[in-house]
């Protein structure tokens, strides 16, 4: 399962729509409070995740995480000025950095990559 966390429910539509076009089964959270409920299942393979939210922000959830344990590969997804790179390495799920607007290839590129084999927790 991949997890889209993002709050603009544009993205979270078009991009779990071309996941599931691509055999992947998507579960979507529009925030980082509604996203955590999703990090301890065994089936979340990657997070694709937003960083300007409400509530709970990407950087927030990120930093959750990485308190508590929880080793999903994460896909950040975000504006140029959302995030800054440095910071975002600090995090040992992030796996890749992509800027909004982005191309639904290099996401499909990226999850391929990233995201974790079934089987493995």
């Amino acid at each position: 399962m991949i997890l889209v966390v993002d709050d603009d429910s544009g993205i979270v539509s078009l991009l779990t729509r071309a996941l599931s076009q691509h055999g992947y089964r998507v579960e979507s959270a529009s925030d980082g409070a509604e996203a955590y409920g999703h990090l301890r299942s065994p089936d979340c393979k990657c997070i694709l995740l937003d960083i300007n939210m409400p509530r709970i922000n990407g950087v927030e959830l990120l930093m959750l995480m990485q308190a508590e344990g929880i080793h999903i590969p994460t896909i950040v997804m975000a504006g140029f000025s959302d995030y800054d790179e440095t910071e975002m390495k600090q995090f040992e799920n992030v796996a890749a950095l992509i800027q909004k607007p982005f191309d639904l290839d290099v996401i499909l590129k990226a999850i391929k990559t990233h995201a974790r084999p079934s089987g493995s927790d």
